[in-house]
Parts: C-alpha cells; sequence; structure tokens
C-alpha cells in the first residue's frame, strides 16, 4: 500500500516495493551515445562525396514510396499511435502507464525543442546547396531562393522567410526523433531493443537517401537524441513534472491507513 502523499504506482507482484522497476536502468547509457555524435561530426569532411553518389543515384518508385514511410518513425503521428496501443494493451496499472507516458512526452519534448534550438546555432545548409563546409552559426547569412522565386541572403533563424528550413542540415530532426522514440520504448519493453535500434538506422539511411541530410546529420542527430531521451526517461522528468503540477488526490483507502 502506497503513503497517501506517494505519487508512483504500487510494485506489482514480484517487485521490491522499495525499488523502482527501471533501477537497473538508473545508471543511464554512459558515454555511448557520445559515439554516434564523434563520429558524425569526424566525417563531416566526407559529406560531400556522399552528397555527391546519393544526387547522382536517387532512389524512386516504391523503395522511394517506402523510406518516405519509414523515416516517420518518431514523427508525432507515430508518436502519439504507439502511445494509444500501450494504453489499450499493457496490462500494468493505470497509474504507472499514466507516469511513464508524462516521461515519455517528456523525453520527446525536450529532443524535439534542444535539436531546433541546435538547427538555429548551428545553421548548416541542407545538402540541396551542395556546400558541407558551411556553417551559419547564429549571426551568418546564405543565400537562399525564396518562394516568391527571388533570393535573398537569410539567418538560419528567419522564420519569416519561409524557407528557413534549408539552413537546417544539422543535426536531423528525424534521426534525433527516431533516437528519442526508440530510447522511450527499449526503456518500457526491452525485447523491442533491436527491432528499435533497426529502425533508426532505416530512418537515417533514408534521409540521407532522400537528400535532405548529409550522413554526419543524421549520426549527431541519432546520439543526441538517445542521450537526451536516455535522460529524461530514466530521471522521470515528466511524471515529477506532473506530479508537481497536478498532484492527485489520496485515495480512501490510504487516508485511512494514515489516520
Amino acid at each position: 500500500m502506497e503513503p497517501a502523499n506517494s505519487t508512483h504506482p504500487s510494485p506489482t507482484p514480484g517487485e521490491r516495493p522499495d525499488r523502482s522497476p527501471f533501477d537497473r536502468e538508473e545508471s543511464g547509457p554512459g558515454y555511448w551515445p557520445v559515439l554516434p555524435i564523434a563520429l558524425g561530426l569526424c566525417i563531416i569532411p566526407f559529406d560531400g562525396v556522399v552528397r555527391r553518389w546519393v544526387y547522382t543515384h536517387r532512389v524512386g518508385g516504391d523503395l522511394k514510396r517506402e523510406l518516405e514511410f519509414l523515416q516517420q518513425f518518431g514523427a508525432i503521428s507515430s508518436v502519439v499511435i504507439i502511445m494509444l496501443v500501450v494504453l489499450l494493451l499493457d496490462s500494468r496499472p493505470r497509474d504507472w502507464k499514466r507516469s511513464r507516458i508524462f516521461d515519455w512526452i517528456a523525453a520527446a519534448c525536450l529532443t524535439g525543442a534542444v535539436g531546433h534550438l541546435l538547427k538555429i546555432l548551428i545553421g548548416r545548409p541542407r545538402p540541396l546547396f551542395d556546400d558541407p563546409m558551411h556553417v551559419l552559426g547564429p549571426i551568418g547569412k546564405y543565400p537562399v531562393e525564396l518562394k516568391n522565386g527571388t533570393r535573398a541572403l537569410i539567418h538560419a533563424w528567419d522564420y519569416a522567410s519561409g524557407v528557413a528550413s534549408d539552413l537546417w542540415s544539422m543535426p536531423s530532426s528525424h534521426a534525433l526523433a527516431a533516437a528519442s522514440l526508440a530510447v522511450s520504448l527499449t526503456i518500457l519493453y526491452p525485447k523491442l531493443r533491436w527491432l528499435c535500434v533497426g529502425l533508426v538506422i532505416v530512418v537515417c539511411i533514408a534521409r540521407v537517401l532522400l537528400g535532405a541530410h548529409y550522413p554526419s546529420d543524421v549520426l549527431v542527430g541519432a546520439g543526441l537524441g538517445w542521450w537526451l531521451a536516455s535522460r529524461a526517461m530514466r530521471a522521470m522528468w515528466g511524471s515529477r513534472l506532473e506530479a508537481a503540477l497536478l498532484p492527485r488526490p489520496a485515495r480512501a483507502d490510504d487516508a485511512a491507513v494514515t489516520t
């Protein structure tokens, strides 16, 4: 039986009551996420070679359609659908599912916000410009074709231009979101680990083959998503924030125990 003011669900049978079911993962991912980030930064000099090969061998037909579909693993719609599946099919207590869903949302929001901020601060033109070594930073400008057909120098944060996303190559938001979703699912369901890893790899390959990112972009994005989501999920930031903002009323049986 929980204390009256507890915000954590009761342990399921077979678990120690004084331990979280995720204690075995509280140590976090360690330095592993640094590896794809470091590798991505190291291969920047080769991005141009890969880009030229991709633009010479453009994918099409069914393969392109499949890649366009699979690259949405981690996008908002896929996250919502999988969350609904968890809520409907997972047999664990409702409070457990509620807490972990909030942690999941926190992980997704954190990775999305950090990724977007880095895109603007780095300001790397996408592969369509074939300028892989150019980085604008927060104050630089780059010549981009506007939607009216004219060309103008814009900042990476110039939302009013309508084409600022052309300068948001690093990190890849798709790779970052895919890694975030993969980490969240793996922590909740460890048996899905290798399926999730495989889907993240597919997303990264798709973004490169479809000409949206350089290889370094997807590696940095995947590493950041891995690290940030691991921190948010294992520290239970979402459920802690939810408990602080929306305290749950004490149950009748708990109130009876406290009296």
